[in-house]
């Protein structure tokens, strides 16, 4: 009887493994009936950005210890949950809206258990090359650990009108009677995020120099 017992026991497991997924999903728009709640990525103008006219991505992941709430410092201490991260959608212009971790199997991302949730926003398809970002902390949201049975582990985060950025501005819409409709209802979206640029670092590099030196000067 105890024979039989483990061997269920084993075979459970083994089809829970197979069957179990870990998903994580974010999107910057709720997709609910009651009218647009969200945050569409715009442009300099207030125009939501296009997949066809420019190349954006959105990555989940968490920030490292030590770094502070600038441009430079966010894109240094994130770690992506990925290399694939999520794109704007082709019909719906500035908005998100897809896995950006998908695991068939109980395959957890490591070193994301238990880290505070972030969204970073490039303006490239990779973070590497990207040039201006906006960011987003789900403060309190953390990613959660894997089911102990099946190993599976779904979160889904999405980013509403209310939601604050780390990095970005909050600006209104240009085209507030056109604005992307959110999923589920023509009613257009209000405000919207852009994306702050990433001082170079030849950039900066010369305005510390040029600090020090009418600072140096002052004292003589």
């Amino acid at each position: 009887m105890k024979n039989t017992l483990v061997k269920l026991a084993v075979a459970f497991a083994l089809v829970a493994s197979t069957q179990a997924a870990v998903t994580f999903t974010f999107a910057n728009n709720t997709g609910t009936t009651s009218g647009p709640n969200g945050l569409p990525i715009v442009d300099s103008a207030g125009f939501a950005i296009t997949s066809a006219s420019n190349s954006i991505f959105a990555s989940l992941g968490y920030l490292t210890p030590g770094g502070d709430n600038s441009a430079a410092s966010v894109l240094s201490h994130f770690v992506p949950i990925d290399a694939t991260p999520t794109t704007v959608t082709a019909t719906r212009p500035g908005l998100f809206g897809a896995s950006d971790y998908n695991s068939a199997g109980n395959v957890y991302p490591t070193g994301f258990q238990g880290q505070t949730v972030v969204a970073l926003i490039g303006n490239n398809t990779t973070i590497a090359n990207s040039t201006a970002i906006a960011a987003f902390v789900f403060t309190g949201t953390t990613y959660l650990a894997p089911d102990p049975v099946t190993f599976a582990r779904v979160q889904s985060f999405q980013l509403t009108s209310s939601s604050t950025p780390l990095i970005g501005t909050v600006t209104a819409m240009a085209n507030t009677t056109t604005a992307q409709p959110n999923t589920a209802t023509t009613t257009p979206f209000v405000n919207g995020v852009k994306l702050v640029p990433i001082p170079e670092t030849s950039t900066s590099l010369l305005g510390a120099i040029g600090a020090l030196a009418l600072l140096r000067r002052r004292r003589n």
